[in-house]
């Protein structure tokens, strides 16, 4: 009896993907306790504003209040105004909303909900008594952008969505006194050029370096390379830019950047062909970018990439 081959499994890879995914757990828990903070702060807005979003109120902070043992804040709806005032919300609109929103904070995710609180201590001589703390509505209020929707991430993304058509190319160019062009590493080559194109022909950039004249270049080999490196990042900036975008927001638990969507079959063997938006490079299912392809001579079948069908 024969048994198929064992798989293999990488475990550093392994181990690698579980703390990604715990840190992407513990990254989208703490953003939901500072969006519960920004949802206490609106509610308490709404409570004393009969849901009038435009309408004047007066809460500066509000009572939270957690026993050492118990994970879970509450509050019991007192609230300060901006002169220190001390006023209470009715139980009734406790349970309205507002409640759930603070119980969404506890001593697991006080890295969040504390730096936006003063210690307010605890009722001397209860049993039991709670330590309480002093929410400052106004910081809660004001939910801080993730760095993947922030004003600077987003003006990145209108860059590369006004750029023209992907992806770009890059044509090196070397020319001799006479304005011919020549191989780069000819003797009588003076001049070299980098033409950075779009997909579909256009110029995009050029740069260039001379070597000829009193005033060009000393070390010309050290420019050239330079240049042709300079040329290289702003053609492959465009891919690099979705690609590292598309991470961005795979990171902070938005888009899945792995995932595979269906992008045609193989010209020459008909599998289907996945891409992500992490790669765009045609691949099968399993990852593979080869197919058998047509058999040859003596019914020989030379492997060769997978080409999407036209």
């Amino acid at each position: 009896m024969t048994h198929p081959a064992p798989y293999t499994v990488n475990d550093a890879k392994l181990n690698d993907a579980l703390d990604d995914a715990h840190e992407r757990i513990q990254r989208a828990e703490d953003r939901l306790a500072r969006v519960a903070c920004a949802h206490v702060a609106a509610a308490i807005r709404d409570v004393l504003t009969d849901h009038k979003s435009a309408a004047p109120f007066d809460a500066a902070h509000l009572r939270l209040t957690g026993h050492l043992g118990t994970d879970v804040l509450s509050t019991d709806g007192t609230y300060w105004t901006a002169t220190g005032e001390e006023r209470r919300i009715p139980v009734g609109e406790l349970l309205d909303g507002l409640l759930g929103w603070v119980n969404q904070l506890n001593y697991g995710n006080r890295h969040i909900w504390r730096p936006l609180c003063e210690t307010e201590g605890t009722v001397v001589g209860a049993i039991e008594a709670p330590v309480c703390y002093r929410l400052d509505l106004a910081l809660a209020a004001q939910l801080p952008d993730e760095v993947h929707t922030s004003t600077r991430v987003r003006e990145i993304r209108d860059r590369l969505a006004a750029a023209t058509y992907r992806p770009w190319s890059v044509e090196e160019l070397t020319w001799n006194r006479n304005g011919a062009t020549v191989d780069k590493d000819d003797p009588d080559a003076v001049h070299t050029d980098f033409v950075v194109s779009d997909s579909s022909g256009a110029k995009v950039a050029e740069v260039s370096v001379s070597y000829d004249g009193p005033e060009d270049t000393d070390t010309p080999a050290e420019d050239v390379a330079e240049t042709r490196a300079n040329a290289e990042f702003i053609t492959r900036a465009p891919e690099d830019l979705l690609y590292l975008l598309a991470y961005l927001d795979h990171l902070a638990g938005a888009a899945d950047a792995e995932e595979l969507h269906l992008r045609g079959y193989c010209g020459h063997c008909g599998t289907a062909l996945y891409t992500s938006i992490a790669s765009e490079t045609p691949t099968a299912l399993d990852g593979s970018t080869q197919c058998k392809g047509t058999p040859g001579p003596y019914s020989i079948h030379f492997p060769r990439r997978h080409v999407l069908r036209t």
